[in-house]
């Protein structure tokens, strides 16, 4: 089987389908909780109902995560290329829209990289999986607490099973992380790796101090992130106890991090383990205000700045 052959069946077979039996799983998840119009309608009272200036915050927090992740980039790149908060931001967008179209956003590297010299493009390209090693280590933090809790409230042998496996991976990429020089070192010694040695270098040249505020800003980011889906839920009469959901919303994200999936796929997964967890639980009051909240922030931190992305690589293709 060729790549183009793989190509198609990934993205206009299995993606598809998969959503498909998602959406269902999602559907009969909606059903046991009640009347979908009935439920419809309470959305759309609390929706109206809502504090305008609070939902304003929801969406104004969205620029606000992308500018996190920015600075990050920016950090990163002093080492490489420095560039301007606004370049940064624009590579980020960019990063964005073709992370989109590939199987776990692993195409990231490739829209940020867009905006550097030839030369450096490598080394960039490796300080993306740096940014994107430090928010896994968040996300993955923040899902063991969230394993914890979930485990404390429904007792089980899976969530005891996920809880011993992701303090292995924590714990493994956390030592990964803190000293990323080795990686550079071990690399010196693998032919089949001599055509990126030279690049892997830049591994080096991350402090510990600058590993470290990497990791800050991703706590911050997942804080803005958490705290923007928990305020939109509430909003929208989910009532939700807000540490409760807190932990919840952190197993959510970690789940949804360390589910392969892509585009299609992804919207799927997405509604799936909100329902799991909010739905299921009973913790939510209404599942297709889970639902909207969960997608709304897709929309809002993924594909709104995905669309921004494409422009912004079609106008730079229109000024060269």
């Amino acid at each position: 089987m060729n790549k183009t052959t793989k190509k198609i069946l990934l993205n206009y077979i299995l993606a598809p389908a998969l959503m498909c039996i998602l959406l269902w799983l999602i559907y009969k998840q909606v059903q046991l909780k009640g009347g979908i119009r009935e439920q419809l309608n309470d959305l759309k009272e609390q929706w109206q109902a809502g504090n305008k200036i609070l939902l304003a915050i929801v969406f104004m927090l969205a620029p606000v995560n992308w500018l996190l992740e920015s600075a990050k980039w920016k950090m990163l790149l002093q080492k490489i290329e420095p560039v301007s908060l606004l370049k940064a931001f624009a590579s980020t967008l960019t990063g964005i829209s073709f992370s989109m179209i590939t199987p776990n956003k692993i195409g990231d590297f490739a829209g940020r990289i867009l905006y550097l010299n030839n030369k450096n493009k490598l080394r960039a390209a490796i300080a993306v999986l740096v940014s994107n090693l430090s928010q896994t280590i968040v996300t993955y933090i923040f899902g063991i607490a969230g394993l914890i809790f979930f485990y404390v409230l429904y007792p089980g042998r899976w969530p005891l099973l996920a809880l011993g496996g992701a303090l292995i991976s924590a714990l493994l990429l956390a030592f990964l992380y803190i000293r990323i020089d080795l990686v550079a070192q071990w690399a010196q010694n693998r032919q089949w790796l001599r055509k990126i040695v030279i690049p892997l270098q830049v591994l080096k040249r991350y402090s510990r101090r600058n590993l470290i505020s990497l990791l800050l800003i991703s706590l911050v980011r997942f804080c803005v992130y958490t705290f923007q889906f928990l305020l939109l839920i509430n909003l929208l009469g989910a009532d939700v106890p807000w540490i409760t959901g807190f932990f919840i919303s952190g197993l959510m994200f970690w789940m949804i991090t360390v589910i392969p999936s892509f585009f299609l796929a992804d919207l799927g997964v997405r509604g799936f383990v909100a329902g799991l967890l909010f739905i299921d639980t009973a913790l939510a009051a209404n599942s297709i205000t889970i639902l909207a909240a969960s997608y709304t922030i897709w929309l809002l931190n993924l594909v709104l700045p995905a669309l921004i992305g494409s422009v912004l690589i079609v106008t730079a293709r229109i000024a060269r």
